[in-house]
């Protein structure tokens, strides 16, 4: 009995150590964020865990280097896929022939909080998330409509006016993404979890 007893506890002790040493690995794997860019779905200090996908989807959040400086590396949301098109109203986006559905959400340290939501086709439910515009800003932006090209896609900053985007750059090659985001882990606040599994949406063709 005493024997079994030890067995078990040695078996214990190499699972315990097993689990934190898989942990740890998962947790060097991931990447400190830098800026607000993706605020506030994404903030300064978050940690976040993404991979190469097959294909990249309307709603995903990708990595890619900065199309100005190859150096620097950025996350930005995809809005658009090669075949669709994207139109810029204000903030009034439309995608194909729908427009995204927005929910105001709150004020927050100067900022406006709204929430997006991409159509999808029933019984699927189009991805969500935050985005935020400063509560004094003058600016409106307004863009005629885009069509992304084959190989490409159209993306945006969920901080939209306080980061550069496919409203600048124009449509993406998507051969510069380096990853697909699919995990993120910071501190929670009133409209997000301390952590969040990210997904894409299927596009809708028109």
């Amino acid at each position: 009995m005493g024997r079994y007893s030890k067995t078990m506890k040695s078996s214990l002790v190499y699972t315990i150590l097993a689990f934190v040493g898989t942990a740890l690995m998962f947790w060097g794997l991931g990447i400190s964020v830098e800026d607000d860019a993706m605020a506030p779905t994404i903030e300064t200090g978050d940690r976040i865990w993404g991979w190469q996908t097959e294909a990249v989807l309307p709603g995903d959040i990708v990595m890619l280097n900065d199309p100005l400086d190859p150096n620097i590396p950025i996350i930005r949301r995809v809005l658009a896929v090669a075949g669709q098109s994207i139109a810029i109203d204000e903030r009034m986006i439309r995608v194909g022939n729908r427009r995204l559905r927005t929910t105001a959400m709150g004020d927050a340290a100067g900022y406006v909080v709204t929430k997006e939501t991409l159509w999808a086709k029933k019984p699927a439910l189009g991805h969500s998330w935050l985005t935020r515009f400063p509560k004094d800003s003058s600016s409106r932006w307004s863009a005629d409509p885009v069509s992304v090209p084959e190989g490409h896609v159209f993306l945006m900053a969920d901080d939209r006016d306080r980061a550069m985007d496919s409203r600048w750059w124009g449509p993406v090659p998507v051969e510069l993404v380096r990853r697909t985001i699919r995990f993120r882990w910071g501190a929670s606040h009133e409209w997000r979890e301390k952590w969040e599994w990210m997904v894409g949406t299927q596009p809708i063709r028109d």
